[in-house]
């Protein structure tokens, strides 16, 4: 059989970038090194139920929902926003080693937020427990507190360990079950911090709902950061509309970011409706065709997560993203989504050499995880 080549498809973005990079996923994934970067950092995070299994209702996400808002104050993580499905979830946050240096009137407001006034097991602790632990105990015994709890902050695999470890311990108690929740370790990648990447990875995540056809509208579905942001939640609007700092106010950043979403003609005045015509999407693929960015988003774009970092050229040589990857003992090889002059991106049909896009032999295979 004649191997697949990958065909490029040119896709208009209204951004001034030359190159686009991101690293091809490693088949060996799990024995790798994750990639950290040592900077402030933008990550897309992921994760999926055991088994694929839809169990999360209505109620399991509210509760995750909960249960992520309190994991990121206690880690000093800024969400950017989040989407949780019947049997998985992502994540788009901003994770910065540098606020594990803070005060012990911080140290016991994180902690607060994660375990309210009910003492923690490991430490035998509740809130009070701990301001009265800091300022009265021997200085040795209130350093080596301090030291735990900043090792947990500022940190990628301590903040998702602490989402899912709560929140599976949740799961079991509520529902009366044992045993592990997640099927494996979360998926991670590493996200240049521009505007545009952000604003990007973002839309695909909102979207996800309107994707698995569980909404017609990124607001409808509740569970999302996209609808949280809307609904009034002061930090994400601000995370969101970070995205758009040319605008001239908060309203218009957020106004810009659904045009991203669903496309100037669905997003105008609300009009519309945000459902994916998956076959043809597909087909205007295929046939070599030009998506403009809210149908790229719309597509499941495997770059998004089948990653392992993704930026610019620049920043992959000599910026963070180029220092993650030089720590890794078996680093994967850059595969380049080329953007052309006016801000053409060139993804490959095929998960083949340039990769991108996810696409199946038939609409009915494109289906969410």
């Amino acid at each position: 059989m004649r191997p697949r080549t990958a065909r490029a498809t040119k896709i208009r973005l209204d951004a001034p970038l030359r190159h686009f990079f991101y690293l091809k996923e490693n088949k060996n994934r799990m024995s790798e090194k994750r990639i950290l970067s040592t900077e402030c950092s933008v990550y897309h995070l992921f994760g999926r139920v055991v088994h694929r299994r839809r169990i999360l209702g209505e109620a399991e996400r509210d509760a995750w929902v909960r249960a992520l808002h309190r994991a990121a104050v206690f880690s000093g993580v800024e969400l950017i926003t989040y989407c949780v499905l019947g049997n998985h979830f992502h994540i788009l946050a901003r994770v910065d080693p540098g606020v594990k240096a803070c005060d012990d009137g911080e140290l016991v407001r994180r902690f607060r937020a994660l375990y309210g006034e009910s003492k923690a097991q490991w430490c035998a602790l509740d809130a009070a427990g701990l301001a009265h632990a800091l300022a009265h105990d021997p200085p040795a015994t209130a350093e080596r507190l301090r030291a735990r709890l900043r090792a947990r902050m500022g940190d990628v695999p301590e903040f998702m360990r602490t989402l899912r470890h709560r929140y599976t311990k949740w799961y079991n108690r509520t529902h009366d079950t044992v045993g592990t929740l997640w099927a494996e370790c979360f998926g991670s990648v590493l996200v240049q911090d521009l505007p545009w990447f952000v604003a990007l990875v973002a839309a695909y995540i909102d979207l996800n709902p309107v994707r698995a056809g569980l909404a017609e509208l990124p607001e409808n579905y509740r569970w999302s950061g996209y609808a949280a942001a809307l609904a009034g939640h002061a930090d994400l609007r601000a995370a969101l509309a970070g995205c758009f700092r040319r605008e001239a106010d908060e309203s218009a950043a957020l106004a810009a970011y659904r045009l991203l979403l669903l496309g100037r003609g669905a997003a105008a005045k609300g009009r519309g409706t945000g459902r994916v015509d998956r076959a043809a999407l597909l087909e205007t693929v295929r046939n070599g065709g030009e998506l403009a960015p809210h149908e790229l988003v719309q597509l499941r774009a495997r770059f998004m997560t089948c990653g392992r970092a993704m930026g610019t050229a620049e920043w992959m040589r000599t910026g963070a993203g180029g220092a993650a990857l030089a720590r890794l003992r078996r680093p994967p090889q850059p595969v380049t989504v080329e953007v052309l002059d006016g801000g053409e991106l060139a993804v490959a049909h095929r998960w083949m050499g340039a990769g991108g896009l996810d696409l199946p032999d038939s609409p009915a295979g494109f289906e969410e995880p």
